[in-house]
Formats: structure tokens, C-alpha cells, sequence
């Protein structure tokens, strides 16, 4: 089991630039900690036996990293949880010194500084009780960082399920500890931005916080897609006519609006990108007989030359609404063809590049990955993975992306302007 847990600490560590490498894993630890995806298989086996074992910290935290990186989000709630739940006792003497006017030292002691699997949170807070205020203060604050992030990337799991308000509820948990901490400046704006259905107070807030992350945090991997979307948030959140039968946050979906011979397609429906869960089924997950039900309404469609007519033609209202910068519209026209079509990667590069547009990156990383390993030369897949890479700051990768686009459709290169992609990254 130690062996398990010091691979994941390793795993995680490696997700991480500035942490230790994975050249650091025991030799004989059972899986490679490079490959997180035989790390949790490994996890997984050992799940049972490890369940009732104490963990640290640490151990909760790079579970919950493994978790959150291979696509396990309600695992990584909960194993962020139970690490919030050790951080709690520190984080209350953090802010006990705060409120008594206590400053942080500027040097950190060397005592107070992680070392091993061994010496994390639990010890640091332990010989932070024996130094003076300013020192404990210095020295909490050091070693609550890991906190910060777990706490941040929790509520990013929460949006990911489609759970929005426990999404916000967490990243004003953030903020409130840390008030210019960028990831969850960028969530409570979206978030904001995203229900203010109009509402001119709460779109000037979401402004605000997005404002507030390019003044503090300008080299932010945040920072492009908000200096893109600011100048366009009235326009792209301006109020949309409510459906009835959809949950709140849920593309509006109008039968009326689908191509003849359509299945419905009801709020909670895994064809859609937020999807929602129905009664008695965890949060963010549909249920058996949710997916059970779409599967079989497809199954069960007559693919009529009307239907297919249908769906390209929503398709193509989606790429126009795409290239002109309206990706609320564009996502409502592809969430009607993606039932359809779940193999496609033109829909699926089409519903990526709508997801990036909304600031929605994981989601478009994961959309667009799908669309590449359809077809490796899909032009709006590789178009907009190289306008998402390049807004993640990866320029090598945004390079190889738009060059690949330009060897694989010179024609839609050049109407999308990728050459002047390339020059911004030179």
C-alpha cells in the first residue's frame, strides 16, 4: 500500500511543472507514476484494500488529481474533501493569527518546507505551533498551497458534473481565503456570466472578477480566452427564452427546432454536453435508464433522407454560428446532431470549438481529443485545438496544431487565417 500510495504522490506531482518529476518513483511500485492511467488501474484493484487505511494529506490530494486528470469527477470531490477536511484544523490556525493582526514573515523556515511522503501537512502544521506568530503564520500559508489548489480544482469538478452552484460555492470558498487566486477568479466569472440570463448587476460582477484575473494574473492560462470573451459578454449572454422541460444551466433544445424524425431530446439526456441526473442517480451522472432510453430512441430511428438533411443543415447553421463568434448559438444547433451522430468527428470538432468559445476548456480538450481520434485530420478539430493550446500558452503545441491544419485542408486554412495564428505565436 505505501508503495501505491508514494506512485500516486509521484503521479500527481508529475501534472505539476513545478513539483517533483516521475523520475522520482519507487522502482518497484507496480505501475509506471508517468502513466496515470495504469496508476488508477492500479488504484482501482487495490481500491478495497486500501479504503480503511489512514491517508495523509498528501495521499487525499494526489488521489483526488488522479482522479480529476483521467475524468473521475465525483471520486475527486470526494477525495478533496476528505483532504479539506485534514487542512480544516490548519487553515482554522491560519486564520486565527489573521484576525489577531498577525503578519507572515518573509522567510519561510526550512523546517516548514515539504520533504518526502513523510513530512507534509500534518508534521509542517505540527512544528509550525513552535515558532513565533509571524514564522507560524509564514509557515501555515507555505504549506495550505496544495489546499488552495484541491479546493480550486474541486469546484472545477463540480462544474464539469454540471453542477454550477456548488461550482461557485466552492471558488467563493477560494476567494474568500484568497482573494486574487486566479483559476477560481476565472470560474465565479464564468459561472456569473453564464446565469445572468441579462441581468445587468450580476453580468457587471462577472465582468468584474474577469477583469480582476487579467490585473493580477495577466500571464494567466486563463488570460487569452478572457481578453477574447470580455469585449463580446453582452452579446453572448444577452437573456435567451427559457425551456420549460430543460434544467436550469441546459442548452435550450426545442423539439420543434430538430430534424424530422429526431428522438426527443429531454433535459439530463447523456447526448448533451451538460448533461443531468435524473432521480436517485448521483449528480452529473445520468442514469441506467436514462442511457438505457437514448441509446434505444436512437437505435430505434428511422434514418430517413429528411433526417439526415436535417441534421447536416443544423450542423452547418452550427460551423457558421461557430466562425462568427456566437458560440452559445452554435453549441444549441450541434447539441441537436450530437445524439445522432456520437461518432462524428465533425460534430464533435464543431462542439469543441464551441466549448472553448465558452471558456469551457476541459471540456473542449476532451471534445476535440475525441474529434482528432476519429480523424487525425479533421480541420476544425485541429483548428480550434490549436486555437485552444495557444490560448492554454502552448505555443509548440498551437504550432503543430495550425501547421497540420494547413498540410491537411490548405482551403479552410487559409479562409480561417491560420497564417496569422502562426505569426501571433512566433
Amino acid at each position: 500500500m505505501n508503495k501505491v500510495c508514494a506512485a500516486i504522490l509521484v503521479a500527481s506531482a508529475a501534472c505539476r511543472p513545478s513539483q517533483q518529476t516521475a523520475a522520482r518513483a519507487p522502482a518497484d511500485s507496480g505501475a509506471d507514476p508517468a502513466d496515470s492511467k495504469a496508476l488508477l488501474a492500479e488504484v482501482d484493484r487495490l481500491k478495497d484494500h486500501l479504503k480503511d487505511k489512514p491517508k495523509t494529506f498528501e495521499v487525499l490530494s494526489a488521489l483526488g488529481n488522479l482522479y480529476y486528470e483521467n475524468g473521475r469527477y465525483l471520486e475527486a470531490i470526494d477525495a478533496y474533501r476528505e483532504a479539506e477536511a485534514l487542512a480544516a484544523p490548519a487553515q482554522g490556525r491560519a486564520m486565527a493569527l489573521r484576525k489577531k493582526g498577525v503578519k507572515p514573515a518573509p522567510d519561510l523556515p526550512a523546517e516548514c518546507r515539504r520533504s518526502g511522503p513523510d513530512y507534509g501537512l500534518s508534521r509542517i502544521a505540527e512544528t509550525a505551533g513552535k515558532l513565533d506568530e509571524a514564522h507560524q503564520l509564514r509557515c501555515l500559508d507555505a504549506a495550505l498551497e496544495m489546499d488552495l489548489q484541491i479546493a480550486s480544482r474541486r469546484g472545477n469538478a463540480f462544474y464539469l458534473i454540471g453542477n454550477p452552484g456548488s461550482a461557485l460555492a466552492e471558488h467563493r470558498k477560494v476567494l474568500e481565503r484568497s482573494p486574487d487566486y486566479p483559476e477560481s477568479l476565472f470560474f465565479v466569472g464564468a459561472i456569473l456570466l453564464e446565469q445572468s440570463n441579462g441581468d445587468k448587476k450580476q453580468l457587471a460582477e462577472g465582468k468584474g472578477y474577469w477583469q480582476r484575473l487579467l490585473k493580477v494574473a495577466p500571464d494567466s492560462p486563463r488570460a487569452p480566452i478572457v481578453r477574447d470573451t470580455l469585449p463580446k459578454t453582452d452579446e453572448m449572454f444577452k437573456p435567451r427564452a427559457a425551456e420549460a422541460q430543460m434544467p436550469p444551466g441546459h442548452p435550450a433544445v426545442a423539439q420543434s427546432d430538430l430534424p424530422p424524425g429526431h428522438p426527443a431530446i429531454g433535459g439530463g439526456q447523456p447526448g448533451a454536453p451538460m448533461s443531468h441526473a435524473g432521480a436517485g442517480s448521483a449528480p452529473g451522472e445520468p442514469s441506467a435508464e436514462e442511457v438505457r432510453n437514448l441509446q434505444e430512441a436512437v437505435a430505434n430511428t428511422e434514418r430517413t433522407p429528411e433526417l439526415e438533411k436535417g441534421l447536416d443543415e443544423l450542423l452547418a447553421q452550427g460551423e457558421k454560428e461557430l466562425d462568427q463568434g456566437r458560440y452559445q448559438e452554435a453549441r444549441d444547433a450541434v447539441v441537436r446532431v450530437m445524439p445522432m451522430r456520437p461518432d462524428d468527428a465533425r460534430t464533435a470538432a464543431a462542439m469543441g470549438g464551441a466549448m472553448r468559445g465558452l471558456g469551457r476548456v476541459e471540456m473542449a480538450q476532451r471534445t476535440l481529443s475525441r474529434a482528432l481520434q476519429l480523424d487525425p485530420k479533421q480541420p476544425r478539430a485541429l483548428y480550434e485545438m490549436g486555437k485552444l493550446l495557444a490560448q492554454r500558452g502552448d505555443k509548440a503545441g498551437a504550432m503543430q496544431s495550425f501547421n497540420a491544419l494547413k498540410s491537411a485542408d490548405p482551403r479552410f486554412a487559409q479562409a480561417h487565417r491560420v497564417d496569422d495564428e502562426l505569426a501571433k505565436l512566433r
